[in-house]
């Protein structure tokens, strides 16, 4: 039953096709990249593209592969849960479970490494419960296990970590330990140091990417509750059992169940604390699976304990928006969320599923072999879709990700202000000159010091050989952070939209015309550069009086207070600048703020800022009192 469900449900995902076109750049001659221009990682799954890149080479079809690789994965959890289950009740939770995740089943294909994550977590499991090895080999193994997890998908160890500490201390010899943690975590060394001779750094694209996303670690945090919120709200069986299996472990007080139920406790925390995923469920599929070795193989209870919860999850299954035993090719609604979460399954099935598919959905890509030297590359901008584009295109498109997740240099880029963001979705500042670098192979940057930048850059994932003392030179440099001064992080941070607001202080008069000399045309937000001082009170700004503008107070790349201001009412608006006086919200006002970003949010298309005078400035603040006692019908001081 579960693999006719698999097969109903089975998809392709965009970031699984973002693997597939590496794999077919390796298997054709063109080196383990994306670009085949440049050695970029921008997977987070070796273990996995390794697997998917052997049964490729026996297959002869990247999708075939892909899909028999999931599907036969998966079978064999499903398979092990309930055949290595405690007792047939547990047995029976565990179907019910896993037949009623939504996330479990969606991910249990998708061409993601979550089917590599449930067979290693079941592996370690097994392995934990396993009394009969030496403790050298036992204790070994586990941690060969952890460190295949690592390579599956590096924050899967937090599953494990609490169950690893607990073995290492049921060994208790330090020497034991000590070895058999060296000897376990080799795997993970090894593919470190190839990672860092290879591409330049020991860590994917991916992560460096996200560190310079520049968001507020508390807006993260209420994304991730939301992301939560999501789960529950469209696949309530996948957090209740979760949910069921912690308080259990807890309550029954066993040191190993409690020690997964602690790693689960911190893969949810590490989750809210990176603001989830734009993809429903995703981030829950192998917690799930985790849970449902907790509930099977490890915790234990009486008969009707297990009976009951059996059939609760069975009833809370049949409230989700759509239950996967259900699923057929009939269209299924997306979801899309305010909070930007969709339902990433229903938003491909049409186009990749095996439902769906017609003949040539799947068909080989006609991918050539690598020959030199490459002919010139067409350069192709993306931010989503980059892994059908990838494919689609073939390996002599270059796509230039300016969500920066296969791009090096913007990686290492802040990411443009946006208060609207999307996780996962983090969009960069093209730098001047940067599309003719790609196109041409060489640095035609505009910003002189990221121009130097870019040339050690460029060295380390362009260069040949790989080692070469100019290579290795760079390679401790740009990972000691030496160059990291080259990058002015507020000027790329506001898109180059940035002014300081001492450059703001000529007053515009009301009806100025939108497009004055002087006046600052908004094509984007614009970032106001303020000294930070706590207390201040007033600001004054001419802004066209015709749209509508939402002003946002910063300190520190943390968004205080939103300020919406416009348009001026029909019956009383004249054509031009119109001036307002408003407080500063209190919060930024009692805390000091260091930018003001100025966003046009709705009109014409005509958006223009005059003047901007902010109480603490000698020489503006006679004219700012001025305005407020004209407001307030008082003078102001």
């Amino acid at each position: 039953m579960f693999l006719a469900v698999l097969i109903r449900t089975a998809w392709m995902s965009d970031d699984g096709a973002i693997t597939l076109r590496t794999v077919l750049n390796v298997t054709h001659g063109f080196g383990l990249r994306f670009n085949v221009a440049e050695r970029v990682q921008t997977f987070t799954h070796p273990l996995w593209l390794g697997l998917i890149t052997l049964v490729y080479l026996a297959v002869g079809n990247i999708y075939a592969s892909t899909f028999l690789l999931s599907i036969a994965f998966s079978v064999i959890v499903f398979w092990h849960a309930l055949t290595r289950a405690a007792t047939p009740a547990q047995a029976a939770v565990a179907a019910v479970a896993l037949l009623g995740s939504q996330a479990f089943v969606d991910f249990s294909t998708s061409g993601l490494e979550n089917p590599l994550s449930n067979l290693l977590l079941a592996a370690f499991v097994l392995l934990f419960l396993d009394d009969r090895l030496e403790r050298r080999r036992w204790l070994t193994a586990l941690w060969t296990l952890g460190a295949l997890l690592y390579l599956t998908r590096p924050d899967d160890v937090l599953f494990v970590a609490p169950a690893l500490a607990f073995a290492s201390w049921r060994v208790r010899r330090a020497r034991v330990v000590a070895s058999a943690v060296l000897v376990g975590i080799l795997p993970a060394i090894i593919w470190a140091a190839f990672a860092l001779i290879y591409y330049g750094f020991p860590f994917p694209n991916t992560a460096y990417a996200k560190l310079g996303m520049g968001i507020d670690s508390a807006e993260l945090r209420v994304q991730g509750l939301l992301y939560l919120v999501d789960s529950i709200d469209r696949d309530p069986v996948t957090l209740v059992t979760i949910g069921f299996a912690v308080a259990l472990a807890f309550v029954e007080r066993n040191p190993a169940a409690r020690a997964f139920a602690l790693g689960l406790l911190l893969y949810l925390a590490y989750i809210v604390s990176i603001g989830g995923d734009f993809m429903a469920g995703r981030f829950l599929a192998v917690p799930l699976f985790a849970a449902v070795l907790l509930l099977s193989r490890v915790a234990v209870g009486a008969r009707t304990l297990w009976i009951a919860a059996a059939v609760l999850l069975a009833v809370v299954g049949t409230t989700a928006t759509r239950m996967p035993l259900w699923s057929n090719s009939r269209p299924v609604d997306q979801g899309l969320k305010p909070s930007g979460i969709i339902d990433e399954r229903a938003m491909y099935f049409r186009d990749r599923s095996l439902v769906f598919a017609r003949r040539g959905t799947f068909r080989e890509p006609d991918w050539p072999k690598a020959r030199l030297p490459p002919p010139r590359l067409r350069v192709l901008d993306t931010c989503g879709l980059m892994g059908a584009a990838g494919v689609d295109f073939g390996p002599y498109v270059h796509l230039l990700d300016e969500c920066a997740l296969a791009d090096p240099l913007l990686a290492r880029l802040p990411a443009v202000f946006n208060s609207e963001w999307r996780t996962g979705h983090y969009r960069r500042m093209i730098p001047a000159g940067y599309r003719e670098s790609l196109e041409t192979l060489g640095n035609n940057l505009q910003d002189p010091a990221l121009h130097e930048y870019y040339e050690h850059l460029r060295t380390i994932t362009r260069s040949q050989p790989l080692l070469s003392g100019a290579r290795l030179r760079a390679i401790l440099a740009m990972n000691a952070g030496r160059y990291d001064g080259l990058i002015n992080r507020a000027f790329y941070r506001n898109g180059g939209m940035l002014v300081r607001v001492e450059e703001l202080s000529t007053v515009r008069d009301e009806g100025t015309p939108w497009n004055a000399a002087g006046n600052h045309i908004l094509k984007q937000p614009l970032a106001i550069v303020c000294p930070d001082e706590p207390g201040r009170r007033y600001f004054d700004v001419s802004l066209d009086s015709d749209d509508r503008y939402q002003l946002i107070f910063v300190k520190r790349d943390t968004i205080l207070s939103t300020l919406d201001l416009g348009p001026i009412p029909e019956y009383r608006r004249k054509p031009g600048l119109a001036r307002y006086t408003p407080d500063i919200p209190a919060r930024a006002s009692a805390n000091g703020f260091d930018t003001i970003v100025v966003f046009p949010s709705g009109g014409n298309d005509q958006y223009a800022l005059g003047h901007l005078l902010i109480e603490g400035n000698p020489a503006t603040d006679a004219e700012l009192y001025r305005r407020v006692s004209l407001r307030e019908g008082f003078a102001a001081r």
